[in-house]
């Protein structure tokens, strides 16, 4: 076990030992508490982590359903960098750290991001989402500064009025109404110190708000600005390998190394059926992100009469990642020229438990010494932005028992991927040798070293064979040698409207258990476009550009050392891990581009530039990626909310109701029948499905004073796949004795359906303290796989027509050789038809789960220990044991304790946050070619602030103090695949508040 494993477990008994005794003590009496709403007002305002930490039990109290969340005027007092980091502080909340650009996107009670709805103020909004995965987008809270949300609260059992979408739950981000504010100018001026970027940015925000005619007119906002700089250091092993008898003796005859390899075997007691696995791709990366982040919110209320009251608010962000930058060295051991020498008295051999399919042993052996490797290394710019607005106009209007309310919301967010890779790459140089170890999951015991890499490529005397003809491929060569150019990268953005009217309509009661029924109407109208293109080496002359002078160390070297110093076993700049200035190098490589001296490909493509300045490659390289996708809904809600009693003190509250949706969808992708290339038809498909959703929540006391509280909900909720998944683009291919190849497309795929569960008992045992038991279940259908099909009705809407299909005895599907396609004898009878789609099928995930959470402060204690107080929050979710229809991404298990010490001027507060290991899917070459899992890991972050005077104070935060690794493994934490390292970060701040 690592130092750092070490210390985060020690970490984790004695915070939940001393947080555990302290909810355990008998100041639990609830003739402790002050019960008064002025003391709850007192408190909020002079203390801002007691304060923020009561209102969120306040609200989790009074609320019609479950709910969790966080309370603060300013989230941005949080230990979070970001609104998905603040969340971790809510039980069943999980932060998703594999991205490399804080992201932050959540998984919820069991469930990933895509199944979390997000809300603005009970609205649907556009968010800047550019997700590929198929249970739905994740919002990235990443792209917002927290600072301009004053409040979240996490709805875990819906009502019939919310809308649908959120299976998991619904993350409601709040914005105060101008008129709910005081009148108030505050600024806050500092700066985050990223440890391992070595870099300072500075950070600005501005809030105020004020009431231009008393309770009538009033004007508020919140801008936040601030400049990004963090880096990642990254050490993969990309794949292990199996060890061929060709790596023995690459130079000799097949009997040579057979027999060199047999040998080997013998000598170890191995059987010569027994498969050998080795780390065969390495990879290490330092990946800067540099750009600012822009974050506004706020709007003007105007309540004109007693009755009537309107209202404009809007949430503007912008995060534009421009100087991104990647550096990477990678060396491959995965051919048959690469000389592998695997000395077991040296590097240890493990088995791994499997059975191959000649039913033998496999083993993994960690490390290994080699010759001649496939070396290159990478310069990447890889530029995001993402940028989202929403506009949103509401109008109340009472009389008499009813009140009218509508709301019309116009909502746009982009995300955009520019990227360029320029990579230097030679296959089996002869004067490279080295070694790799990966130190079996002990980051300080890894090592890869290597010696020659100054003679294996050879830039001055390279003379380059640019090509000339548009292509699908992406590398130019050096005519002399084995020395190739990688040119390739992606241009993607995914631009989003989300617009939605809705009207609403409450009657209230003043007699009988119903307290008031409330009925509505929605539309919503949602389109998604998509565009990517792919560049190429097509037309780059390297000739004069790529040179030896232009070669330099990576960044890193001027910067702090390499995974802040924590190994040292890594390629040096000494050793061979190179680089070049990319700006300069990518100017002048598509400054040598003759656009007309390019000819058209065979199938008469012709060149055209993408966005990155490089020519796009040839062939169908964007299906899936190229599509345009719409949305629309309308749904009718009914609820009526209840009380009455029971018996004794207790009171049975909640509430009743349906949602009834309609939606339509039509979806348009370039169609694969389309004969011209340069100019391909449009294939639409439209679809259409209608859901009735019920809901029930239920709530009673059990004691007098209505402080324990047992709930029960029931509802169901949908979500919709990602359209990246489900995409309208099909794919066709023919080969000639082989037959066609078909993937059709999945844009009639039906939303996934879950029926929810919920049971909650809530002690409220005395002012701001509360323990809280919430147990939940769903049943989630209409999934949808990939399967085989034999129809020619379901290439509908494709352009392609194959002909009659027919099913044969053997399973293998023919056809009757009547196509359609432009060449007539293309196609011929018999020919095998090997057709796939992605449809819903009838399996069900069930996720049942636990969460435990203990809040208590204990401002009964005498001074000075009155300042202390802390929150436990205990996750724990299972799903169902069928692996095939497992999602990843989800800890079975996850806490986070927080700990603080208040009085009246000053604060400390400290946020440990664990899970426990969870399992991803490989999609792509960047993570690997097997499934990995991420170890169990934990991060203690703090923050302090001082009141100098009444309206100044200056805040410190800490991130990161356990300087936590995130750790990818495949099957064994013996088999390391990624160790990632991102330092410690550092906040100071000053605030003062002018009114």
């Amino acid at each position: 076990m690592s130092t750092h494993t070490k210390t985060q477990h020690l970490f984790q008994r004695t915070t939940l030992s001393a947080l555990i005794a302290l909810a355990c003590t008998p100041a639990f009496a609830q003739d402790a508490a002050t019960n008064s709403e002025e003391e709850v007002e007192v408190i909020s305002i002079v203390s801002s982590i007691r304060g923020n930490l009561q209102s969120a039990i306040n609200e989790k109290k009074l609320a019609p359903t479950i709910v969790d969340g966080i309370s603060a005027d300013d989230i941005g007092t949080l230990p979070a960098l970001d609104m998905g980091e603040a969340l971790q502080a809510v039980p069943g909340v999980q932060l998703n750290r594999e991205g490399s650009r804080r992201e932050s996107s959540v998984n919820l009670r069991g469930l990933p991001s895509g199944f979390v709805l997000t809300t603005a103020n009970g609205v649907s909004i556009a968010t800047p989402t550019r997700e590929a995965s198929p249970y739905g987008a994740a919002n990235p809270f990443g792209a917002y500064n927290p600072a301009v949300f004053n409040g979240i609260t996490v709805q875990k059992s819906l009502t019939a009025d919310m809308v649908e979408g959120g299976i998991a739950g619904t993350v409601n981000q709040k914005v105060k109404s101008p008129l709910q504010r005081k009148s108030s100018l505050r600024m806050q001026i500092g700066g985050r110190y990223e440890e391992l970027a070595d870099s300072i940015d500075p950070e600005v925000s501005i809030s105020g708000s004020t009431h231009l005619i008393d309770d009538v007119l009033a004007v508020s906002g919140t801008l936040s600005f601030s400049q990004q700089t963090f880096r990642q250091d990254v050490i993969r092993i990309n794949a292990y390998d199996s060890l061929k008898a060709a790596n023995f003796a690459p130079d000799g005859t097949a009997e040579e190394q057979s027999a060199a390899y047999n040998s080997w075997l013998s000598e170890n007691n191995l059987h010569e059926d027994s498969t050998i696995l080795f780390p065969g791709e390495y990879r290490q990366q330092s990946e800067v992100n540099k750009g600012d982040r822009f974050s506004f919110s706020g709007g003007i209320e105007y309540k004109p009469t007693e009755n009537l009251k309107l209202g404009f608010t809007s949430i503007i962000t912008e995060r534009n990642l421009d100087e991104a930058r990647l550096e990477q060295l990678e060396m491959r051991l995965d051919q048959s020229s690469v000389k592998v020498i695997p000395t077991l008295d040296k590097y240890p051999l493990r088995a791994t438990g499997e059975k191959n399919n000649a039913g033998q042993e496999t083993y993994v052996l960690s490390g290994v010494d080699f010759e001649r490797p496939r070396y290159y290394f990478d310069n990447r710019k890889d530029e995001q932005l993402q940028d989202a607005a929403a506009y949103m106009f509401d109008a109340e209007w009472t009389h008499d028992m009813w009140t009218v309310d509508a709301n019309l919301t116009l909502s746009e967010a982009t995300n955009r991927r520019t990227e360029v890779l320029l990579s230097n790459r030679t296959n089996t140089p002869a004067s490279i040798k080295g070694s790799v170890y990966t130190g079996e999951g002990e980051i300080e015991n890894f090592y890869f070293n290597m010696t020659g890499a100054d003679q294996a490529m050879d830039f001055d005397n390279a003379v380059w064979e640019p090509k000339n003809q548009v292509a699908n491929t992406a590398t130019t060569k050096n005519a002399a040698d084995g020395l190739y150019l990688l040119i390739t990268g992606n241009y993607e953005q995914v631009a989003h409207t989300n617009d939605s009217f809705k009207l609403d309509f409450t009657r209230q009661f003043d007699e009988g258990f119903l307290k008031n029924v409330k009925f509505g109407y929605r539309f919503a109208d949602v389109f998604q476009d998509s565009t990517y293109a792919k560049g190429s080496s097509v037309g780059v002359n390297p000739t004069g550009i790529m040179t030896s002078d232009r070669i330099t160390d990576p960044a890193y070297v001027s910067e702090e050392a390499f995974f802040g110093g924590l190994t040292d076993g890594f390629v040096s700049a000494d050793e061979g891990w190179r680089s070049f200035d990319f700006d300069s190098m990518n100017r002048d490589l598509k400054n040598s581009i003759k656009i007309e001296d390019i000819a058209p490909a065979g199938n008469g493509e012709t060149a055209k530039y993408t966005p990155t300045g490089y020519i796009q490659r040839g062939g169908r390289q964007a299906d899936g990626f190229i599509y345009s996708s719409g949305l629309k809904t309308n749904a009718l809600y009914g609820m009526a909310n209840f009380e009455f009693e029971l018996f004794g003190p207790m009171l049975l509250n909640g509430n009743i109701g349906g949602r009834y949706i309609e939606s339509e969808t039509e979806a348009k992708a370039p169609d694969v029948g389309g004969e011209d290339i340069n100019n391909l038809p449009l294939a639409v498909f439209k679809n259409e499905y209608n859901h009735f959703l019920p809901s029930v929540n239920l709530s009673t006391n059990l004691d007098d004073d209505e402080n324990v509280i047992v709930r029960f909900a029931y509802n169901k909720n949908i979500a919709r796949p990602d359209l990246r998944s489900a995409s309208p683009s099909s794919k066709f291919s023919y080969i000639q004795g082989v037959g066609a190849t078909v993937q059709l497309p999945g844009s009639n795929i039906k939303p996934f359906e879950a029926d929810s569960y919920d049971l909650s008992l809530e002690w409220y045992n005395r002012e701001g303290s509360a323990i809280t038991l919430a147990l939940f279940k769903k049943e989630i259908s209409n999934l949808f796989d990939t399967q085989d099909l034999c129809e020619a009705s379901a290439l509908a809407g494709t352009g392609v027509d194959l002909g009659n299909l027919s099913v044969q005895n053997d399973g293998k599907c023919i056809t009757d050789g009547n196509d359609n396609l432009s060449d007539p004898d293309l196609l011929v009878a018999g020919d095998a038809v090997n057709m796939s789609g992605i449809v819903n099928i009838a399996d069900t995930i069930s996720i049942k789960g636990m969460e435990i959470s203990i809040q208590q402060n204990l401002d009964f204690l005498p001074f000075p220990w009155n300042g202390l107080g802390g929150v436990i929050n205990y996750s724990q979710t299972q799903q169902d044991d069928n692996d095939a229809n497992r999602i990843p991404g989800i800890s079975d298990k996850s806490y986070n304790a927080i700990a603080y010490y208040e009085q009246d001027s000053f604060g400390v507060r400290l946020a440990y946050n664990y899970r426990t290991a969870y399992d991803l899917r490989t999609s792509g070459t960047a993570n690997g070619f097997a499934d990995r899992s991420v170890a169990a890991a934990g991060r203690l972050d703090a923050s302090a602030y001082y009141k100098i005077t009444k309206d100044l104070q200056i805040n410190f935060k800490a991130y990161n103090l356990t300087e936590n690794l995130y750790e990818e493994y495949q099957t064994h934490e013996w088999m390391p695949r990624a160790t990632k390292y991102s330092g410690k970060v550092f906040t100071f701040g000053i605030k003062y508040n002018f009114l």
